[in-house]
């Protein structure tokens, strides 16, 4: 199958029609629609499609201002297809309609405190659907005093593209400084004199019918997510531009034997052939544009080769090459000039689309996305077949079977026009619409998250939260502690108490992290080694009471940490006593005259185990 990027006739031809949408009154005479596309002819001839009843495009809308009491709220819907839809707006808190509240702009009341606030923002246009996007619910309003945080502004200028940019040079570009923070989204508006200039909002301007006077500037106003938008004016600067260098001017007769002479060459010095600016100049002769075999020289003499036609030179100056004045050379005497024949009349017949193109790969920025031709009625080694990929206002954003989003279509939604053409056949269109509109990509994690902490039960673990490349702070991170693998009940937070169970455990954090709703991803950190005991503080025990045989004495443990469970042994002369193991004894009469103590040994989960003995007492 043959594939190539489109010629520029068609290429023109789908810009005109497609940027005149059929509730415009371009109608001229039209066939069926087929894939929401009608191929009408112009006056000329040429054929050019119209995309009709396709829904009304565009992107989420942004809310800009800062998320405040009293301050002014302001949506920004960026660029709709069609350019003349009408756009209502309504706003919610926390997603219920806030009465009244139907402009482009809204200030948050008491009644805000502590609630997102969204924007809905429905797009209508005669012959297409209406369209609704809704914008990302803002953080909580706020009623914080302090300085109103606003879009940090960059500088603003514009400078012409060159040729090697791929356009001509009467058209200008926006040059932005550094505007922050990241993801600032940006509407343009060109100005003459400092009035608006109507339908000039885009990043370029062609400044090829300005005309001699008026002073060009651009007004940049900058949009993003709780700030206030800021506005900034470029310098003013001429709109008019110079001319192309024009070429040589040809003087002399029209008949055979007569010498043709190239003048006026305003860029280099006629008189010196030995200059270097000389050699850097090249002359061609042409014959009804075709170059003239050694033709190459200031001066051409006409022969009998030339009558009938049409001779001129061409310059080149190290740059683009430009022509002479025409000279028209009459056909020898006698000399008769049949009629062109009628070109024979060819019936076409009907290509049609039987399966559409297919899109391949994410609608993400820097991602490529590839188109299929799908299959038409015709075989594939029959076909050429031209991509479009279209922008949301019914421009070509690039041509060929692969684009690449970038930040320019963020938001937008990605449609293809294949066309399809054979000998012998009317072109053919199909159009297929990416599932989803463009997104960012998804940021990459700089820096894992980690635990810190003295991993001993009775001590605090505590994690640091990761790093990401871009969109940081709208990464979410969700936590669970882990007790060998297994979740601990309620341990959710960004810090945890070791606790006599995790003795001899390891300790893991289980981090989730989201973003829009979406897994970025699961990540379990472990801690650097098991959880070790913790040391029981205890006590020397004394023994309450008399010790004289009969009597019943207490042992006294003191003050250990608190939980600890005690047992207990009863001693004489240090040896253990049979059957005195509770924390009272009644002295026998074996006991007299000899010493008595009581030894506690203490012990709590997740902590050493301590002995304490007390002081002896002599049994009486």
């Amino acid at each position: 199958m043959a594939i190539r990027l489109g010629a520029a006739g068609a290429l023109t031809a789908l810009l005109a029609g497609l940027a005149v949408p059929a509730h415009a009154g371009f109608v001229p005479s039209c066939g069926p629609i087929v894939d929401s596309i009608k191929l009408c002819t112009a006056p000329d001839g040429s054929q050019e499609p119209v995309m009709v009843n396709t829904p009304v495009a565009g992107p989420r809308p942004i809310i800009g201002g800062a998320l405040l009491v009293g301050n002014t709220l302001t949506v920004y819907d960026g660029v709709w297809d069609p350019s003349n839809a009408t756009l209502m707006h309504q706003w919610l808190r926390n997603d219920v309609p806030i009465l009244g509240a139907t402009g482009t702009t809204y200030r948050p009341t008491r009644p805000d405190l502590g609630k997102g606030i969204r924007v809905k923002t429905t797009g209508r246009a005669p012959e297409y659907k209406a369209t609704t996007a809704l914008s990302t619910k803002t953080p909580p309003i706020t009623d914080a005093a302090g300085a109103v945080p606003t879009v940090r502004a960059g500088s603003v200028g514009f400078e012409p593209l060159g040729a090697e940019d791929g356009e001509y040079w009467p058209v200008v570009v926006a040059q932005l400084g550094d505007w922050g923070p990241n993801g600032v989204q940006f509407r343009y508006q060109w100005l003459r004199d400092g009035s608006p200039i109507p339908g000039a909002t885009a990043p370029r301007f062609d400044r090829t019918t300005w005309g001699p006077t008026g002073l060009l500037s651009l007004r940049v106003t900058g949009y993003a997510a709780g700030l206030d938008p800021v506005s900034v004016t470029s310098a003013a600067s001429r709109g008019t531009f110079t001319p192309e260098t024009p070429g040589a001017v040809v003087t002399g007769g029209t008949e055979v034997g007569d010498i043709l002479t190239a003048v006026d060459l305003p860029w280099f010095d006629h008189t010196d052939r030995n200059t270097s600016d000389w050699n850097e100049h090249r002359f061609q002769w042409m014959r009804d544009g075709i170059r003239i075999p050694d033709a190459n020289e200031l001066t051409y003499t006409i022969t009998a080769e030339d009558q009938g036609h049409t001779l001129e030179m061409v310059t080149t100056s190290g740059g683009p090459e430009a022509s002479s004045n025409p000279v028209t050379v009459p056909p020898a005497a006698g000399t008769v000039i049949p009629a062109p024949p009628a070109p024979p009349k060819v019936e076409l017949k009907p290509l049609t689309n039987v399966t559409k193109p297919v899109l391949t790969g994410d609608a993400v920025i820097g991602t490529a996305m590839t188109a299929t031709a799908g299959t038409w009625s015709e075989p594939a080694e029959n076909l050429t077949v031209i991509y479009y990929w279209m922008s949301p206002d019914g421009k070509v954003s690039a041509a060929g079977p692969m684009f690449t989003p970038n930040m320019t279509q963020l938001g937008t939604t990605v449609t293809l026009i294949a066309t399809a053409t054979a000998p012998g056949y009317t072109t053919a269109w199909a159009k297929v619409t990416a599932p989803k509109p463009v997104a960012a990509p998804d940021p990459t994690q700089t820096k894992a998250p980690a635990i810190r902490g003295n991993a001993t039960v009775g001590m605090e673990l505590y994690t640091y939260t990761g790093d990401w490349s871009f969109r940081d702070s709208e990464v979410k991170e969700s936590r669970r502690w882990l007790r060998d693998g297994a979740p601990i009940a309620g341990a959710t937070g960004r810090r945890y108490t070791l606790v006599g169970a995790d003795f001899g455990k390891k300790i893991s954090l289980r981090v989730t992290s989201t973003l829009d709703g979406r897994t970025l991803k699961i990540q379990t950190v472990d801690a650097s080694a098991k959880v070790a005991a913790a040391a029981l503080s205890s006590a020397t025990p004394t023994i309450a009471g008399t010790v004289k045989a009969g009597t019943v004495v207490t042992a006294n443990p003191g003050t250990w940490t608190s939980g600890t469970a005690f047992k207990y042994r009863w001693l004489r002369n240090g040896v253990p006593i049979s059957g005195a193991t509770e924390s009272t004894y009644k002295v026998r009469t074996a006991d007299r005259d000899n010493k008595i103590t009581v030894r506690v040994t203490g012990s709590r989960l997740g902590y050493t185990t301590v002995t304490q003995t007390s002081g002896a007492y002599f049994a009486r």
